[in-house]
């Protein structure tokens, strides 16, 4: 196993946070050198007593030492707190925008649930670990100063303490990064088993319903889960091991001290008790460091894994613009030109080839588009809209070009209500709208015994795949765009409202001048639609007016 002498936490503290890292930085050397005129305050003190002598300077300037250490480190500690929550909302707040500039595809291959796992989980480690981090921070600053202290004292017991210092922070380093790679897998293997967990629940009735099932899915969760814990325990053993060999260390350097530096120098005894009570509390800000590594540990894997995340979207961004801001009036039409498109798969081989595609849609129009299972209708209809980007091709509006790749501009034409549709409680973005206005559309679409809207907010969501469907077909008429794209939206509908979907909501639609586009399988009602496209392969074989 290679070994990377490099601390992700530091680096996503430094780009993150610059000026609070060098706050931690300032606030540990004060700590390191008030513990040192401390403990030095406290060891001639103690000489004073020995010897008769009187200790109040000492005593005043011991209290005065300790009311300031205690103020500047409280307020510190306080600001150090502040700054690393700021600092993770800050990088929340950057990755949502990068993610909203990003586009579709990349978020899908990144994973939804890992994002918001890396937003949830990585980001509190990272916060938590801000108290372990100023704690060995503030050990090593107050190391470095009392060996410089015990240098003072006797050279022999300084070189002993400088030599203990480099070995325990050298394997320190050496298993902080070992743990860090071996966390990391033990993460993964997590997730995995999380995955697991995510099943049994989201397939619940499945498994109620099939005993056979329950019991496989019931011996690889307890299998798997096993496997992960067994490792999780051998690893916390290890780890516990470590520090417990690094804290004999600890001792046995203190021990060395008193009992074998007396007999290398001579002069060593008159300073034995200075040098006992310094090297105690060295050995205490050593075990404070190798305590935190554990801590440390997880973080940096965090940490690692945020900035993985933050790249990943930084360098897919393709929006230039502010939503809300347009370029284009008055569509009457939009068409693609030689448009193709193709998916790749893991191996980097094209899996699916849509097009080449030249069709356009006129304003006003209904369109139906009907097809196989997986013959390009809605990828068709993502590049239309300008969630997937062409790999050749044009997009063209009333005969213009539009600017590749296509921007929050043109994709603000389009209200679409997905198959995978997700209804927002409150209706974000959407322009002022009278409530009769909204009455009216909850009584188009039999919902106004159900739900009512306060302050752009539905009172209730709790209905039906099909009920929910019809809510946000509202939001999208309220959303007054032009064109309204449709993706299977009768296909959770009942039949009785399917009848007046197609023979009286479409027609009505067209009225109010949309232009419809949708998807659907519905062939009884393909007479309704102006324009009927059927897709195969990728390719529309056929491109006909309705009869």
């Amino acid at each position: 196993m290679r070994i990377h002498f490099k601390s992700e936490l530091l680096e996503f503290l430094s780009s993150e946070g610059p000026k609070e890292l060098k706050r931690l930085g300032a606030l540990s050397v004060f700590v390191g050198i008030v513990n040192t005129l401390l403990i030095g305050l406290i060891n001639g003190a103690a000489k004073d007593v020995s010897a008769g002598d009187g200790v109040t300077i000492q005593f005043f300037g011991f209290a005065l030492l300790l009311i300031i250490f205690l103020i500047v480190t409280k307020r510190a500690n306080q600001a150090n707190i502040r700054s690393a929550n700021n600092l993770i909302y800050r990088f929340k707040i950057r990755v949502m925008n990068n993610a909203f500039k990003s586009n579709l595809l990349k978020i899908d291959r990144i994973g939804r649930d890992y994002i918001m796992e890396v937003m949830t989980r990585d980001t509190q480690f990272v916060t938590n670990s801000v108290t372990a981090l100023v704690s060995a921070f503030q050990s090593c600053s107050t190391l470095l100063f009392l060996t410089i202290y015990m240098g003072t004292v006797s050279l022999a017991a300084c070189l002993i303490i400088l030599a203990t210092a480099i070995i325990v922070f050298t394997v320190g380093l050496i298993e902080l990064f070992k743990l860090t790679d071996m966390l990391q897998q033990e993460s993964k293997k997590e997730a995995e088993v999380n995955g697991i967990y995510t099943s049994f629940l989201s397939g619940y009735k499945e498994i109620k319903m099939n005993s056979k099932r329950a019991l496989d899915i019931t011996r690889e969760m307890v299998a798997e889960s096993k496997r992960n814990n067994d490792s999780r325990t051998f690893l916390i053993l290890k780890i516990t091991n470590f520090f417990n060999y690094l804290q004999i260390l600890l001792y046995l350097v203190v021990g060395l001290i008193i009992f074998i530096v007396p007999v290398v120098s001579s002069s060593f005894a008159a300073h034995v008790t200075t040098a006992a009570t310094t090297a105690l509390f060295l050995a205490s800000s050593l075990s404070a460091v190798i305590m935190n590594i554990p801590t440390l540990s997880l973080a940096n894997v965090s940490a690692r894994t945020l900035m993985e995340l933050s790249r990943q979207l930084a360098s897919h961004e393709t929006d230039r613009v502010e939503p809300g801001e347009t370029e284009f009036s008055e569509i009457q039409s939009i068409t693609l030109d030689n448009v193709s498109y193709s998916h790749g798969g893991s191996d980097g081989k094209r899996t699916f080839v849509l097009g080449p595609i030249n069709y356009t849609f006129e304003a006003g129009q209904v369109y139906f588009i009907r097809g196989d299972n997986g013959s390009g209708k809605t990828t068709l209809v993502r590049i239309l809209i300008g969630l997937y980007q062409a790999n050749s091709g044009r997009i063209l509006v009333n005969g213009k070009e539009v600017a590749e790749p296509v921007t929050a501009n043109y994709r603000n034409l389009f209200s679409v209500v997905f198959t995978d549709f997700y209804l927002f409680k409150r209706m974000y973005g959407i322009p002022p709208f009278d409530e009769k206005e909204a009455l009216d559309l909850l009584k188009l679409f039999k919902m106004e015994d159900k739900v009512s809207i306060e302050d752009g907010v539905f009172s209730d969501l709790n209905f039906s795949t099909g009920q929910r469907k019809r809510l946000a077909l509202l939001v999208a008429l309220l959303e007054k765009k032009q064109f309204i794209i449709l993706d299977e939206w009768a296909a959770d509908q009942d039949p009785e409202f399917r009848q007046v979907f197609y023979e009286h909501i479409i027609p009505k639609l067209k009225e109010m001048g949309k232009t419809v586009i949708a998807i659907t399988h519905d062939d009884q009602y393909y007479g309704m639609a102006d324009q009927l496209i059927y897709m195969s392969n990728g390719k529309p074989v056929t491109v006909r007016e309705s009869a």
